[in-house]
């Protein structure tokens, strides 16, 4: 039963994938200024004496212009700290090589080894990807990594300027995994944008589960970027809804040097619904991330504070983490990409 009410909640949005994409409006044809949101992008027709189109102004350049340098610094954000959703949509293949140490106030010291990218399979098709994450963990939003499979394959089904809808097929278990995943993104007014995601997939040992992410970002004109996001995990064999909300405020420093430096600071709240609804963990944190030596080595540093409870029976405790990586990005003209 869960199956099939997931499935009908799903339908309007595949419809949604499904639309054809809007042309530009006729600009013989364009709406009087009453008709026009109080946010949108479209500038307001004045009248003209020969009935032409009205010249741009400098307003409307100043407009897009603002528009533009946000987006960028927004992607240049989500490109630099490696965000999945956003690497997932790049142009080009790359690799992820991360080592990884981290030290826990109550497990101690953790060394682990992970992959993770994109290859592109011309031969087979344009739209069609070979996906690798090994994300074996479950702490903070290395949770969320864990929710990716292995290896799979990726075929973009359709894809317009807001929305693309992919499908995917992994192999776990001696079966196959396959699922559907569709994106929507935009700007809402100047400096302010969206991204909404939401994947369902068929696991023989998970059996049907949902995910859904939904950021909101918005760029400040100091060279900084606040996200906040939500994300939510429904299915047969999981705890209720297990969801996540993340405040994230993101900085860049020296953007004009060879290798500037950013920083992620974050709270975040985590918890489950069944078999008791409770708040697992409260975590504060900072993350530095920075070029070194070359532009394709990272390294991190990522302190945390966790009010935690990892069961509803047990009693919440306080731990730090830090975690320490070294990221070996390999990825086509990687050293050539905007910083701006």
């Amino acid at each position: 039963m869960k199956i099939w009410l997931a499935l009908l909640v799903m339908l309007p949005t595949v419809a949604m994938a499904q639309a054809p994409a809007v042309d530009s409006p006729d600009p013989d044809k364009t709406a009087s200024p009453e008709a026009i949101p109080e946010f949108s992008d479209t500038p307001v027709p004045t009248a003209t004496t020969d009935g032409g189109e009205p010249p741009a102004n400098w307003i409307d350049s100043s407009h897009t212009a603002a528009a533009e340098s946000a987006q960028a610094l927004v992607e240049w954000m989500d490109d630099f700290f490696g965000d999945s959703n956003y690497d997932l949509e790049k142009a080009e293949s790359f690799l992820r090589l991360e080592f990884e140490n981290e030290w826990d106030q109550e497990d101690g010291n953790d060394f682990g080894v992970r992959l993770r990218g994109k290859v592109q399979l011309p031969k087979i098709s344009q739209r069609v990807n070979l996906l690798f994450s090994d994300d074996d963990t479950a702490d903070g939003d290395r949770e969320e990594r864990g929710d990716q499979d292995k290896i799979s394959l990726n075929v973009n089904v359709r894809e317009s300027r807001r929305s693309r809808l992919d499908g995917t097929l992994s192999w776990s278990s001696g079966a196959p995994k396959p699922g559907i995943r569709f994106r929507n993104e935009g700007d809402i007014r100047e400096g302010r944008s969206y991204r909404y995601v939401q994947r369902v997939q068929w696991d023989n040992d998970e059996q049907f589960f949902t995910l859904g992410q939904l950021d909101l970002y918005q760029a400040l004109e100091n060279e900084d970027v606040i996200r906040w996001s939500n994300r939510y995990k429904w299915g047969e064999e999981t705890d209720g809804v297990e969801w996540r909300t993340r405040l994230s405020l993101f900085q860049r420093f020296w953007p004009d040097t060879e290798r500037p430096l950013a920083m992620n600071h974050f709270v975040t709240v985590r918890g489950e619904t069944k078999p008791k609804s409770y708040v697992q963990n409260y975590t504060i944190g900072t993350l530095w991330r920075r070029q070194v030596y070359r532009d394709f080595l990272f390294f991190e540093v990522e302190p945390t504070l966790n009010y935690r409870q990892p069961e509803y029976e047990e009693d919440r405790e306080v731990a730090w983490q830090i975690m320490l990586r070294l990221e070996i990005h390999l990825a086509r003209d990687f050293s050539k990409k905007k910083r701006d």
